[in-house]
């Protein structure tokens, strides 16, 4: 018959997965009346086992699962933390500890599949539609001419807006995407003539450079 916390502890998995006998089960019940770092514990376990139940059910979810998980379990385990608990049910319980394991290495699976079958674009105007195609003109630094109009002194940097002043006027800025830089932090590219291939952004004239060439 358990009478120490830890032969109490040492029951807590059965006790928690209601499989213990009922003699079993009513002596702990009333040891966690009188012991409130019993009564935590159990209470943890109970936590872990709810949430790893609640989360298994909806693995193939949206991307946004993963912050959601993050943030739960970072309100349902505080105190002893998500990894000390799982390593305590494993010294108690190896199997059910194992199957929390499989489940999160399933969903981090689920999740790396979402992300990698919907990959980020680069940053342009949020939920914008575009269409492909190309432009041509003259590459200019937007800030750069606003300075000049306001006839400020300044000094040309890497912060500056760039972009391609069509024919028609309009100017289109360049996004961050990896040859949108390489167009934007050569300078020897200011005020040529060049043909622009990517995605427009024909709502807010961004464009995200796929390929370039001087023309």
């Amino acid at each position: 018959m358990p009478s120490t916390c830890k032969e109490i502890q040492e029951q807590f998995a059965g006790y928690v997965d209601q499989e213990l006998e009922p003699a079993q089960a009513s002596r702990i019940a009333q040891h966690l009346q009188n012991c409130p770092g019993c009564t935590a514990e159990v209470n943890a376990q109970q936590s872990l086992k709810t949430l790893v139940h609640e989360r298994a059910r909806h693995a193939p979810a949206p991307i946004h699962l993963r912050a959601a998980i993050r943030r739960q379990l970072a309100q349902e385990t505080a105190g002893a933390g998500f990894w000390a608990q799982l390593q305590q049910l494993w010294q108690r319980r190896p199997l059910p500890a194992l199957a929390t394991a499989v489940v999160l290495m399933l969903l981090s699976a689920t999740l790396t599949y979402f992300v990698f079958q919907n990959p980020a674009r680069p940053a342009g105007p949020s939920g914008a539609a575009f269409i492909a195609g190309y432009i041509e003109g003259e590459v200019v630094c937007i800030d750069c001419d606003l300075l000049d109009a306001l006839k400020q002194t300044y000094t040309h940097d890497e912060t500056h807006r760039v972009g391609v002043r069509c024919h028609d006027g309009k100017v289109w800025s360049i996004l961050q995407s990896p040859k949108g830089r390489e167009l934007m932090h050569d300078v020897n590219h200011f005020h040529k003539q060049v043909r622009v291939t990517g995605n427009l952004f024909q709502d807010s004239h961004y464009i995200e450079v796929q390929q370039f060439s001087v023309i």
